[in-house]
Formats: C-alpha cells, sequence, structure tokens
C-alpha cells in the first residue's frame, strides 16, 4: 500500500488536526450542498528526471489525499483517526476520486526537484460518512435528533397549499411528507406524529394558522411538540410543458426546505429537490410528481441531516453556569473542583463575578440537562445546590451552606 502523505502534506493535515485552522471550508458552496465542503489545499510531488507532469498529476493527488483527510477529520475524534488510520488508507485515501466530487487547481510552482500546487477541492462528507459507519469506523453516541415536519403542500388541482397545522387542517395529510417520514424513520430519526397532537394538547392554533411560518413560530411549535429540529417548507405540483402525443403530460414536483434547531431556532440546512412525472390526468401526475420529489428529498435529508448530526457529535458547547452563594469561599473552589471531574467537561473560565456571585463559561459535551443531573448526582458534604433554573445554554445553582 502506498504512503499516503508527503512530508510537507502531513504537517498541513497535523496542523489542522490539532488546530482546526489553516485549511478553511468554503462556506459559500457549503451552502449550495450541505452534504459536501470545499477546502483549499497544498498537494506536493518529487519531480523525477524532466517528467514535470508526471510530478504535477502526483501533487494534485496528494492535494485531494489531504482534502478527503480533512474531511473524514471532521467527523472523527483526531484519536479515531489516528486508530484507524491503517483502514482509513484503504477504504478512503486510496480511492479520492469516489469522494472529490470536483477541484481546481488554484496556482502552482516548482522548486529544485519537487513540484507544488494549490487545489481548490470539493468533497462529498455523506460518502464518507456511508463509508465510515459501513466500516464500523464511525460510531455516533450522541442520539439522532427528534424531528418536526411542517411541509406544506399544494397540488396541481388546489388554488393554495394545504397544511396540519392550521385550525382547518387538524385530518390534512401531505403527500410527499408521508414519504419524507419514511426515509427519516429507517435512517434512525423519530419523527414527531402531529396527529396525537392536533387530538389531545392544548395548543392555540390561531396561533399558527398560516402555510409559512416564520423560524421563530416554527420553534415555538416545535417545542412544544418536544422536537430537536423542524423542517420547515413547501411541496409544490406544477404542469410542464413537456407533451408525448395528445395525451401523455409531465408534471414537476418540488420541494424547498430548511432545517432549524428548537432550542435556537438557528438555521441547520437548506434544502430543494425536484422531480419529474409522467401521466395522462392532472391528478394522477400531480400526485406521482409529489411522491416522488418527496422521496428524493426525504432521501437527501435524512443523509445530510445524519453528517451534521455527526460533524456536531462529541465538540463541546459553551454552557452558562450561574452561581450564588460564592460568598462562601470554601464551597466555591470544592464546587469548581467538581465540576472538573464531570464527563463531558471539557474546561471552564470564569465569564464574571458579582458580590456573592459568579459566571462560569463551561465548554460541555452534551445538554444542559444533562449537565445539571451530573452534578445533582455530586456530594458535597459541606455544602448542598439547588439547581432552580435548566435552560438550552445556561444553568443557574444556588450554594446552599448546611
Amino acid at each position: 500500500m502506498r504512503r499516503i502523505f508527503a512530508n510537507f502534506t502531513i504537517l498541513i493535515l497535523l496542523a489542522s488536526l490539532m488546530t482546526g485552522g489553516l485549511l478553511i471550508p468554503d462556506a459559500a458552496v457549503a451552502q449550495e450542498a450541505a452534504n459536501s465542503e470545499t477546502f483549499v489545499v497544498v498537494g506536493t510531488a518529487t519531480v523525477k528526471g524532466n517528467n514535470v507532469s508526471g510530478a504535477r498529476e502526483m501533487a494534485i493527488a496528494d492535494g485531494l489525499v489531504t482534502a478527503v483527510a480533512l474531511m473524514t477529520e471532521e467527523l472523527l475524534q483526531v484519536e479515531s483517526f489516528v486508530e484507524h488510520f491503517s483502514k482509513l488508507n484503504g477504504l478512503l485515501f486510496d480511492q479520492t476520486n469516489a469522494f472529490v466530487s470536483g477541484y481546481k487547481v488554484l496556482t502552482e510552482a516548482s522548486q529544485d526537484k519537487s513540484y507544488h500546487v494549490v487545489v481548490q477541492a470539493t468533497v462529498a462528507g455523506s460518502k464518507i460518512s456511508k463509508y465510515l459507519t459501513e466500516a464500523g469506523i464511525l460510531r455516533v453516541e450522541t442520539a439522532l435528533p427528534s424531528v418536526l415536519l411542517l411541509m406544506a403542500e399544494q397540488k396541481l388541482e388546489e388554488p393554495y397549499p394545504g397544511f396540519w397545522w392550521g385550525t382547518e387542517g387538524a385530518y390534512f395529510e401531505s403527500l410527499s411528507e408521508a414519504i419524507m417520514v419514511k426515509h427519516l424513520q429507517e435512517a434512525g430519526f423519530t419523527v414527531i406524529d402531529h396527529r396525537p397532537a392536533r387530538s389531545g394538547q392544548q395548543i392555540n392554533w390561531e396561533a399558527f394558522d398560516k402555510p409559512d411560518l416564520s423560524d421563530q413560530e416554527a420553534a415555538e411549535l416545535g417545542a412544544l411538540l418536544k422536537a430537536d429540529v423542524i423542517v420547515i417548507g413547501e411541496s409544490m405540483a406544477t404542469p410542464s410543458t413537456n407533451i408525448m402525443g395528445s395525451a401523455m403530460r409531465s408534471f414537476n414536483g418540488t420541494v424547498t426546505a430548511r432545517v432549524i434547531r428548537t432550542d435556537s431556532a438557528d438555521p441547520v440546512l437548506n434544502l430543494t429537490r425536484t422531480a419529474v412525472a409522467v401521466s395522462e390526468d392532472d391528478t394522477s401526475g400531480s400526485r406521482a410528481a409529489l411522491e416522488d420529489v418527496g422521496g428524493l428529498a426525504g432521501q437527501a435529508l435524512a443523509e445530510e441531516l445524519t453528517l451534521v448530526w455527526q460533524k456536531q457529535a462529541g465538540k463541546p458547547t459553551d454552557v452558562s453556569m450561574v452561581i450564588r452563594g460564592t460568598g462562601h469561599l470554601a464551597s466555591y473552589v470544592k464546587f469548581r473542583k467538581a465540576m472538573n471531574t464531570i464527563s463531558g467537561v471539557e474546561g471552564i473560565r470564569v465569564k464574571g463575578i458579582k458580590p456573592n456571585e459568579a459566571t462560569l463559561l463551561v465548554e460541555y459535551k452534551g445538554k444542559t440537562k444533562d449537565l445539571a443531573a451530573a452534578l445533582m448526582q455530586q456530594n458535597f458534604d459541606t455544602f448542598g445546590i439547588n439547581i432552580f433554573e435548566v435552560t438550552a445554554d445556561m444553568v443557574r445553582v444556588e450554594l446552599i451552606p448546611q
């Protein structure tokens, strides 16, 4: 098996593994295809004899290996990357063409017997994720998010889109959404069933009686139905200009959707898919187009959302820990020491200090409710704690002397 990295490339890759810097994904391209990222990398090769063109090709290949390695590093922890490095050689790095969807050489230069290129390469992260999962290398301990779909749908024969969250939409069934749900469930996602919510929960549906909810409105409804992420969008069937003979006509089905987090309404990814169906009448043609595009969108959504969640899994988030009762210094010091022993706590730094109160910024792998639960399991002996508020990014706790 060939050695995949020249010395110069090893330095670049290790720098990115340790610092996360130097080689930066192109955000604009990632926005267009959430399951792909574009990297600008350096490749190098030795010029043998007068074979400059051969060295150039080897330098490009070297750069593409680096791009695939960087995408892989976003999915794996450094320890896992090192542990499975020999397997990654054959699985990924010996067949970069399978994962690089496109590249171009930005600039190049030769010096003595070395040839260097700067390559911009787009790497398909979903393909790498699939390969790593099937090989048993990628194991995501964090469960996939629960999903609520808010997909309005307009069939060809209907003047306005229908939606299940309206005051009169309790029994509305979306053709495309049903297919999307199937793909999400097959991929391991929990999809919120809105039908029990319409009949059993006390929700003011008038507040959501429109097909195009804002992100904040969707996040509010998602929180009420206990979803982690919300898919907001529309599916639509329209006639195409293509015809065949006097009877057969084609119909376009389009899904446009965006995914946001419930806890913050922050965007996760955007998605657009189009399908074409052929039929002799409007009703069956419209139905087929919506079902077909629902299949395409559902499969893409499952792949891209899985990839996003895998990339976020294991990465710490900042949690504000507001502590009252710090006037008793010994208790405060003991509390901080206990915090450092909790699994998932990566670091603690002081954010602010007031009389008898301190705010810490805790880097934590997991949800704030899990951090709060871990604190409740601590035995402090000389004092107790009262956790009186837990939000998505903050924990408020009081130290109580005994």
